[in-house]
């Protein structure tokens, strides 16, 4: 299991150098000279999305979205949906008119030397990881492993068989193997899909096709974690022993190509070099870190535009993937599938009658989606009922924006309001909102505000200090250290007066609020602004920069160049921003496992803080009151099936700032106002 599923993660990332989009989960640092577009700290949501709407509203990090479903194989992370990838194989090639050959790797590894935060860079590695990229990245791809690693894993019965295929030596009297890639069951499943199928079999499909795999329990879970990071150190170890170097690396692509030319089955034979060249140079970015790599432009634009606006012509429904079942995790309210009837919890079996069993998420949000004003089918397996439900919903235009807000039902001139991504508009946007919500209130102000930034997964570092700077009158907001010596590579952020919006504010966070998302996060828990709710968030406390290449065109060379230091001198890497209080997602349920910085390969390491917040004694006033008024449980308890899911940590948060808005009432009425 652990083999293949990380070799599988391996497969994804080797295609992402022609393939994958990249995500905006990038922040601006300082200053640096030939940089494109300056930009940090890249998340990764650590995607860490279990749902989606429709099946993606904005692309991940792939390194991240394939380790989660590694890690933990409960839930699908959210997929490309527009097309099958064998329909649209060029419109995701990113790189296609894209000049990169030799002389261009080596201005990547010179702007390594120049600009990335660790000095020390053990190249031997980093060449060693190139020719792994580049033997991944064939269409009959090929694992690279040192020869006594591969002795001692084959058999390993951990590795389900992925080492038991053709070996040969990477070069005569060094001691690297390539072993032949287990080819995926796809063909046997395509021909099983073209099958004609009487109505009877498709339905004993849909009744077994939850129980193909066991949903892992989260001490499995972590067990596995245990078992990979033990594979890799001992890889690591065996790399170790090998003395890789800049020639080794162009035997390998010799290679490469020899078999790539060789195989039947290899696309785009012209652009081969240009592919191993690509792939060379992802693999030698990723030893440094995790969020090191190269970016097409074509890509990063589209990106931003997704992030910004992500609207389509859909149902309206959120949807995850469990154990190969799709379920439905809430329509959303107003749209196609809400005024349909479907609820939160159900299970889609069939579209237009069309069995899904076994099919990705990706896939069946494709067969879900279509032009507005026609008509899908879904059939609908609901705890409760007897028989499955046949629902027909007209396709409307789905807008998906990347701020939303609005008054939260059961409490009075309080407001929500969630923010997908750091993107240029998005401070801007937020004053927007926050104006609209106050004209809708009794008053014309808030009386509180609920700050929603889970699941974002980061974006432009000065979006992130101009809408912390939102709702801070002075303080620091963050400060940013790079390689050089004696402060002249550092930087702080402080809040300016103005323009401030200063209601009571309960930020909510999960494992998948990363980068710009943990700055604010802290921002505000630091200066003792508001509190901070959910779960621990993903721990990415490192400032990466766009840079324009000099000798190419139409990419990015991304490098981390920078650590973050919140407003009390911390550092979040790795260990995250722990909340003031913990709320699990679902009411009587225990928080789940999660999946953050810790969990991906040669992340930078933690540095040690010790860190009380300020928020302590608020805290314990704030748990007491809700205590006692707060309504969250009973509003579940007053439809606890209901149509749209329960949002219990929103509902907390909201009694949360109805007692902060008491205390600082009653803080200002005994004259201690702060």
């Amino acid at each position: 299991m652990i083999l293949s599923a990380v070799f599988a993660f391996f497969l994804a990332i080797s295609c992402s150098t022609s393939k994958q989009p990249e995500p905006l989960t990038y922040e601006e640092p300082t200053a640096v000279a030939v940089v494109a577009s300056a930009t940090a700290s890249g998340g990764g949501g650590a995607e860490r999305n279990s749902a989606t709407r429709e099946g993606g509203d904005r692309d991940e990090n792939v390194e991240i979205a394939v380790n989660t479903e590694i890690a933990a194989e409960k839930t699908t992370p959210p997929a490309e949906e527009d097309e099958d990838e064998e329909e649209n194989e060029d419109s995701l090639n990113y790189w296609k008119g894209v000049q990169f050959d030799a002389p261009q790797f080596s201005e990547v590894m010179e702007f390594v030397q120049s600009h990335y935060i660790e000095e020390n860079i053990n190249e031997s590695r980093q060449f060693a990881e190139a020719c792994v990229y580049m033997m991944g990245g064939l269409d009959t791809p090929y694992l690279v492993l040192p020869k006594h690693f591969y002795e001692t894993r084959k058999g390993n019965p951990d590795e389900e068989g992925a080492l038991d295929g053709t070996t040969m030596p990477l070069k005569p009297g060094l001691d690297v193997v390539l072993v032949k890639a287990k080819k995926e069951e796809e063909e046997e499943d395509k021909e099983e899909d073209n099958k004609p199928k009487e109505k009877d079999s498709v339905k004993e499909k849909d009744k077994t096709a939850d129980k193909k795999r066991k949903r892992l329990s989260d001490d499995e879970i972590r067990e596995l974690r245990k078992k990979a990071q033990e594979r890799q150190a001992l890889l690591e170890q065996e790399w170790g022993k090998i003395k890789f170097d800049k020639n080794l690396m162009q035997s390998c692509m010799n290679k490469a190509i020899q078999l790539g030319k060789a195989d039947p089955e290899q696309k785009d034979k012209p652009e081969l070099q240009k592919r191993m060249w690509l792939g060379a140079a992802q693999g030698m970015l990723r030893v440094l870190d995790p969020h090191s790599s190269i970016v097409s432009a074509k890509a990063w634009e589209e990106s931003t535009k997704k992030t910004t606006d992500s609207s389509f012509d859909g149902i309206g429904a959120i949807l995850t993937q469990r154990d190969d079942m799709t379920l439905v995790e809430s329509p959303i309210e107003g749209q196609p599938a809400f005024a349909a009837g479907v609820r939160a919890g159900d299970m889609i079996i069939r579209v237009d009658d069309k069995s899904i069993a076994g099919l990705p998420l990706s896939k069946v949000v494709k067969r879900i989606r279509g032009p507005r004003g026609t008509t899908v089918r879904l059939t609908l397996r609901r705890e409760g009922e007897p028989e499955d439900l046949e629902i027909p919903i007209v396709r409307a235009y789905i807008e998906n924006q990347n701020v939303t807000a609005r008054l939260i039902k059961h409490h009075k001139d309080l407001g929500y309001l969630k923010l997908t991504g750091f993107v240029p508009t998005s401070a801007d946007k937020i004053q927007e909102k926050i104006t609209e919500l106050e004209s809708q209130t009794s008053t014309g102000r808030l009386r509180g505000l609920v700050f929603d930034l889970r699941s974002n997964s980061g974006g432009l570092l000065q979006q992130a200090v101009e809408i912390a700077d939102l709702f801070l009158q002075n303080g620091d907001i963050v400060t940013v250290k790079d390689r050089s010596k004696g402060g002249k590579g550092e930087k702080t952020y402080r809040a300016r007066p103005g323009n401030d919006h200063m209601m009571p504010i309960v930020v909510l966070v999960n494992d998948s609020s990363a980068s710009a998302s943990e700055i604010v996060a802290s921002a505000i828990q630091d200066n003792g602004r508001g509190i901070v709710v959910g779960d621990r968030t993903f721990g990415k406390a490192s400032v990466q920069t766009l840079f324009n290449p000099l000798i190419g065109k139409d990419y990015y060379i991304k490098l981390t160049v920078a650590r973050y230091y919140s407003p009390s001198g911390r550092t979040i890497q790795v260990v995250g921003v722990r909340p003031d209080v913990e709320v699990p997602p679902e009411i009587g349920k225990p928080m789940p496992l999660g999946f953050r910085e810790e969990n991906l390969y040669n992340h930078l390491n933690a540095l040690e803080a010790n860190y009380a917040s300020p928020n302590e004694q608020l805290v314990k006033g704030v748990l007491e009151c809700a205590n006692r008024r707060g309504i969250a449980e009973k509003v579940h308890q007053s439809d606890p099936n209901p149509q749209i899911r329960f949002d219990y940590q929103m509902y907390k948060a909201a009694d949360f700032l109805e007692c902060m808005y008491d205390i600082e009432v009653q803080a200002k009425a005994s004259g201690a106002t702060k």
